[in-house]
């Protein structure tokens, strides 16, 4: 072989088309630039490959920080993603339809909520059910002293009654702004008072669903 480096198939006149002949040395220099060319496209092709693979497949860290993140879809929030606010809506049947009159008053105004028990307050069997009551204030800077006594819970009743509330004032009177009646609606395990001297029953294990069912706004004007 004089000058040869390896074989190739071509096809000449009077040969098979699979006949092999000797590769020139000057074929290969040729040939060098676009071998070096392919073997570039085909790492790439392998690097990309992998790539894929790990972002499928792969271990990564969460948005806390730790973990391992899982085969199902990833959820990047966004400024249109909505986070949950507060506990759940009532349905149209439970709510309470609270009001507070008057609309309006000074910081010695005698406000009294009302509304209307869309569920029988008490308990039956295991389930205890209950209306809790939240007064806020809505201001640029809430100071302590305007934020008034939580309400007491309604724990006896029957349905559909219309029950009136009145509201205490924080010690130095109500703020100047305005004021938000929540009533939330609370079904959760029912624990029975221990007779005496026995050890206390155990209670259900079961969480306390709470659902807003209603909301009622009054306004504080200033004492001038």
């Amino acid at each position: 072989m004089v000058g040869g480096f390896g074989w190739r198939s071509r096809r000449a006149a009077g040969q098979p088309s699979c006949t092999p002949v000797l590769l020139s040395y000057g074929d290969c220099m040729r040939a060098g630039p676009r071998l070096f060319m392919l073997a570039v496209i085909l790492a790439a092709g392998v690097a990309a490959g992998g790539a894929i693979a790990l972002a499928q497949n792969g271990a990564g860290v969460g948005s806390s920080g730790t973990g391992t993140v899982g085969t199902g879809t990833v959820v990047t929030a966004t400024s249109t993603t909505r986070a949950p606010v507060g506990p759940p809506m009532g349905t149209a049947a439970e709510q309470t339809h609270p009001s507070v009159l008057p609309r309006s008053g000074r910081a010695r105004t005698r406000f009294t909520a009302s509304l209307t028990l869309a569920n029988a307050p008490g308990h039956s069997g295991v389930l205890a059910t209950d209306y809790r009551l939240q007064l806020s204030v809505k201001r640029s800077h809430v100071a302590r002293r305007c934020s008034p006594p939580t309400p007491a819970n309604i724990d006896s009743g029957s349905a559909n009654q219309l029950v009136h509330i009145p509201l205490t004032a924080p010690e130095s009177g109500w703020c100047v702004g305005r004021y938000t009646l929540t009533v939330f609606l609370q079904r959760g395990p029912y624990c029975p008072a221990p007779t005496p001297g026995q050890p206390p029953p155990p209670c259900p294990e079961f969480a306390t669903q709470e659902l807003d069912v209603g909301h009622a706004n009054f306004a504080v004007a200033s004492r001038r």
